[in-house]
């Protein structure tokens, strides 16, 4: 009960000369029996000034949201029920495609979000932020007791993930406001998973983010949408987003890993087909073949990994182009591998690794660059 009054703040009135038209965007799912709770308290704004407009992008639920709002009447809420192409993040999209009013304002509709904090939001987006977001985590925040251990420590390590993108210390939540102007100038908005707010973020170029202080309560209605598959796509989404905001650094970074990779396999190759052909094979020819596959490694990986925006083209010319990068850095590989190996001063996969890692070191920079730009060009 205590936690229940904790959310029903005082509602504050539109400043004299400040904003005071909002939409309101609340995407949904099987929600029907938070919905009467929310309507309500969004109407007491309304009561206090507030030109409000709710709009519902129900996610075809069949529990009743349809009949609930049609019975209802009220011209200030639409409601718009999707059929295809659903999910949270695209949800939202369409509400705020849909929106009215310059003031938007993204929230959940089980009440886990007060909308007593509407007006914080507004008075934030006056003073020039970009982003509003409500935060459990900033002074004055908090969530309500029993959310759990395991909730608490997955919305702390996903900040954590978040944090190349914003400084924001509760980047997680989905209680979020923008303008519309902000919403428009966004590019190439491609959303995975609920985190709708991260991707706003970026994808807008949001550089004065504003955090207002919520009480975070647990859901009274429903269940919970945290799921593995929830967990999963976060993690896409995160790799996305750095591709798109830090596309140099998250190619070569994985070329640099899949290059260290790479000379394990090569010194596992030398020991495998060593031992297993060294009566049948050249020594000579056990090093190419082991050189030939451990490319073939690297370009598979190489080609998912560091350079993902190929993956439509060529193969057989993507492989012959990335040979042919690699050859300078694989004949020295090739010669220090004979050198040390035919000399008996070391095990071979031993030499193999020292020759790995030398032409490894030599061509990177190289390899990755002309890789970049001519074999896998976009």
């Amino acid at each position: 009960m205590a936690d229940a009054q904790k959310d029903r703040m005082t509602v504050d009135s539109p400043a004299e000369g400040g904003t005071r038209s909002v939409s309101v965007i609340v995407p949904t799912y099987e929600e029907v029996k938070s919905l009467p709770a929310l309507i309500e308290r969004l109407d007491e704004l309304r009561r206090c000034g507030w030109d409000l407009e709710l709009i519902i992008v129900d996610d075809d639920s069949r529990d009743g949201t349809v009949e609930l709002i049609g019975s209802l009447s009220h011209d200030w809420i639409r409601l718009i029920v999707r059929t295809e192409d659903r999910g949270l993040s695209t949800a939202v999209m369409t509400g705020l495609a849909e929106a009215t009013h310059e003031c938007l304002v993204v929230m959940d509709a089980d009440l886990s979000h007060p909308p007593e904090s509407i007006p914080a939001f507004v008075r934030a987006l006056d003073d020039d932020a970009d982003f509003v977001i409500g935060s459990r985590y900033v002074p004055g925040g908090s969530t309500e007791d029993g959310w759990g251990v395991l909730r608490w420590v997955n919305s702390k390590v996903a900040t954590v993930m978040a944090r190349p993108f914003t400084k924001a210390k509760d980047p997680m939540s989905g209680f979020l406001g923008l303008h519309g102007k902000t919403w428009r100038a966004a590019s190439d908005l491609d959303p995975v998973g609920y985190k709708i707010g991260l991707e706003l973020i970026v994808k807008c170029r949001c550089r004065k983010v504003t955090e207002v202080p919520i009480h975070f309560s647990t859901r009274r209605q429903g269940e919970s949408k945290l799921t593995l598959k929830v967990q999963r796509d976060y993690l896409l989404h995160i790799l996305r987003l750095a591709r798109w905001k830090y596309p140099e650094r998250s190619s070569f970074i994985p070329f640099a890993i899949v290059g260290a990779s790479g000379i394990g396999i090569y010194a596992a190759l030398l020991a495998i087909l060593g031992g297993l052909f060294a009566n049948v094979m050249s020594m000579d020819l056990v090093i190419v073949i082991s050189i030939l596959l451990t490319m073939c490694w690297n370009f598979a990986l190489d080609r998912k990994l560091a350079f993902w925006w190929a993956r439509e083209g060529q193969l057989g010319l993507q492989l012959l182009g990335f040979i042919a990068v690699c050859a300078i850095p694989v004949l020295v590989n090739f010669w220090i591998t004979r050198t040390f190996a035919a000399q008996d001063q070391m095990a071979t996969p031993l030499a193999g690794v020292i020759g790995a890692a030398i032409g490894s070191a030599l061509g990177i920079l190289f390899n990755w660059g002309v890789s970049r730009f001519f074999v896998f060009n976009r």
